[in-house]
């Protein structure tokens, strides 16, 4: 017996994100699955939400496990850590400025 195969993908917005990462979403079954192409990452959920929130934390904790690695990185891990120090960089920014607007 075959699995189902997906039908459509949908490029998808994470949490805070800038678009720096292309974040693509399907349904797989009855599971929702969203990746990171670049990164080779993939999560799945319930819930378009769960799956999407799933991805970034992984994201982050990949970013935290990279940064902490015994130096130095291989190719492929200077280019994920390069990707995502961005990525953070920009959700980092994205959350100041939305608590400095809060605050005043």
């Amino acid at each position: 017996m075959t699995e189902p195969k997906a039908t459509n993908v949908w490029n998808v917005a994470l949490p805070w994100s800038d678009g720096s990462l292309s974040a693509k979403l399907w349904q797989k079954g009855k599971r929702i699955v969203v990746g990171v192409p670049e990164l080779d990452i993939m999560c799945t959920g319930k819930t378009q939400s769960e799956a999407v929130f799933r991805l970034f934390t992984t994201l982050l904790k990949y970013h935290k496990d990279l940064k902490s690695a015994p130096q130095p990185l291989s190719e492929r891990q200077e280019e994920h850590m390069r990707l995502l120090r961005d990525w953070v960089e920009s959700v980092e920014r994205k959350m100041t400025h939305r608590e400095l607007t809060t605050v005043r």
